[in-house]
This record gives structure tokens, C-alpha cells and sequence, in this order.
């Protein structure tokens, strides 16, 4: 949506009946940044075709990279073969030392569940272990992507299977909604420079690549992955009046408490300084130009004025060790 940095206070937010609640407080990256609206990023059918075509069900044992909450985990663990073993790792303490709904869900099922702390730059397994490695929005976190796919495939099996998803994020930019159809040019430009700033003081502080989902073949390419594919996510969630179905709602959530691809510790103002110097007078000429762009978006939905297709690019790219 191109939402400046600035957050409505949540006890002021009212809409249709939803009342938000503050999620800045003490929550892993996954919680803080998603919540529900995190259940509602795959079409099930899609999910199904996709585990179909990369034969899914043969695969005895799993490790999840970067697992957060645990919603990818949940979303493939059905598709493995019956009893498979599922290992997950995260490195923020909230996750991999205490998910109680992720292990009551695997206590109940007949799947061996591990979760524990691990980095994707240097996973804490053996050679050769698993037979699917996977991860979802986590690369793009990765100072070191590449690295990271190394160690995938390292612990992953001969002939096992690598699944990565990513996004390209700056394609937002370029997506039209009610209140962006008549922009200008020029005012297209700035909110695709706006980002594309933003992008590289994340990547110079080293915390990542937004975009890297575009990159993704290539790196399973340079890692001599075999048998790679790539397919695009068919998710699209579309905001229209009067807003009212269970993804619409998490959709508006996740918009109003902050930008999923922003830090609660840190402002665009920070990413604008790391990306250098030359580029500060645009952050306040931006700043001032586009003050009340947020307020326009709240008073569209406030009046059931918004719409928007609500399409994304998210790349899935698998390959064989």
C-alpha cells in the first residue's frame, strides 16, 4: 500500500466495528508483524497442487528454517508422508523456546516434533539429514542468502527437496488502487523511490533484501540445485466494501498496526541514513509532500471508499539436492 511510517494510535482506530489492540509489546518477528493476517497468505487448493506436483507425500522428514509462529510448518506438515518427522528452528527466543500452540498441535498428531534454536547461516545438523528443508519470507531477512542455501542444502539429503518462498516487495509500489489510479507520474516515481531507498539501508544494514524473491533461481542455480522450478503463489486479497470477510478484516489489522515490511525499533528515517546521505533531502521533502497520505487511506475505508485487487508476487523455487 506505500503507508508512510507514521502508526494511527490503536485505541483510536475504530472500523466496522474493529477494535485493534497494541502489538508493539515483547512479540517475535512473525506475531509483530503478521498475526493472522499470516493465515490467509495461501489459496488451499494452490497449497494442494503444489504438494501434487513436488510429490510431497514421500518425504519422511522435514526442517522448517526460520519458523516463527509456525504457519508453514502447519501448511505442509499434512502433505508428508504419514508420521514424518518435523523439525523447526528460529533464532528468536520467543519461538524456539516456548511455542505451546505449534506443540500442542503436533501432540496430538502421530508426527515427531522438534523445535529448537537455530541460524540459517550455520544450521546446528548434521550433513544429509532431511528430506525436505524449506522456508517462507525468511531469506529476505538473511544477510547472507546464499549462505543460507548452502547450509540448506547441506543438511538436506542426496535427492531430497529444497523449497524456498519469497516475494518481490517492491512491486507494491506499481499496484493500482482506488486512491492511486490518478496519480502522476511523478508522484508514481516517488513512492517506487521511496522503496527502492528504504530497500537498500535495509541491505546495508545488513538486514536483508525486501525483493530477493526475484533472485531466488539463480541462487538455487549457483548452490548446482537440480531439477529447479519456479512457480508464483495464486493469493490475491482483494479489499473491497464492506470488508467484512475473516482475510479482509486480518488484512486491515495488519495495515493499521504498521507496514508488514517495516521494524518496530526502527523508522524509515534509519534505513534512509544507512542507505547514505545524498539520499536525506528526498526522505524530507517525501515527508512533507505525502504527510496526510495516510489520513486519505483511513478516511477511504472509513467511508467504504477503497478498493484494490490486493495482488502479490511470491515466488516458490524448488529444486533436488
Amino acid at each position: 500500500m506505500g503507508i508512510l511510517a507514521k502508526k494511527t494510535p490503536p485505541e483510536e482506530i475504530h472500523l466496522k466495528g474493529i477494535m485493534l489492540e497494541d502489538q508493539e509489546g515483547n512479540k517475535g518477528h512473525s506475531e509483530s508483524y503478521f498475526g493472522d493476517y499470516r493465515d490467509f497468505w495461501w489459496n488451499p487448493t494452490f497449497i494442494e497442487l503444489t504438494a501434487k506436483r513436488l510429490d510431497l507425500s514421500k518425504h519422511n522428514s522435514m526442517l522448517d528454517v526460520g519458523c516463527g509462529q509456525g504457519h508453514w510448518t502447519r501448511i505442509l506438515a499434512p502433505f508428508l508422508a504419514e508420521n514424518a518427522e518435523i523439525t523447526a528452528v528460529d533464532s528468536d527466543e520467543r519461538w524456539y523456546s516456548k511455542n505451546e500452540e505449534l506443540e500442542r498441535l503436533f501432540a496430538k498428531s502421530d508426527n515427531p516434533f522438534v523445535l529448537t534454536k537455530g541460524n540459517a547461516q550455520q544450521l546446528p545438523f548434521e550433513d544429509d539429514q532431511f528430506d525436505l528443508v524449506t522456508c517462507q519470507t525468511v531469506l529476505i531477512h538473511v544477510p547472507k542468502p546464499q549462505q543460507a542455501l548452502e547450509e540448506m542444502k547441506r543438511v538436506l539429503k542426496p535427492g531430497g527437496s529444497l523449497l524456498c518462498v519469497e516475494p518481490n516487495n517492491i512491486i507494491q509500489s506499481l499496484t493500482k488502487t482506488s486512491l492511486s489510479k490518478n496519480d502522476s507520474i511523478d508522484e508514481t516515481l516517488d513512492h517506487i523511490k521511496y522503496r527502492l531507498i528504504i530497500e537498500k539501508g535495509k541491505k546495508n544494514m545488513g538486514q536483508g533484501d525486501n525483493s530477493l524473491g526475484d533472485l531466488l533461481p539463480g541462487m538455487f542455480a549457483l548452490a548446482e540445485m537440480h531439477d529447479i522450478e519456479v512457480r508464483l503463489s495464486d493469493k490475491a486479497i482483494a479489499m473491497y466494501p464492506p470488508y467484512s470477510t475473516k482475510e479482509q478484516v486480518a488484512t486491515l489489522k495488519q495495515w493499521m498496526t504498521g507496514s508488514s515490511w517495516k521494524s518496530n525499533t526502527q523508522k524509515d528515517i534509519d534505513f534512509f541514513s544507512a542507505a547514505g546521505e545524498e539520499f536525506m533531502p528526498f526522505y524530507f521533502e517525501y515527508q512533507e509532500k505525502y504527510a496526510r497520505r495516510d489520513d486519505h487511506l483511513m478516511g477511504a475505508l472509513q467511508r467504504e471508499q477503497y478498493h484494490a485487487a490486493g495482488g502479490s508476487l511470491m515466488y516458490l523455487v524448488s529444486g533436488t539436492k
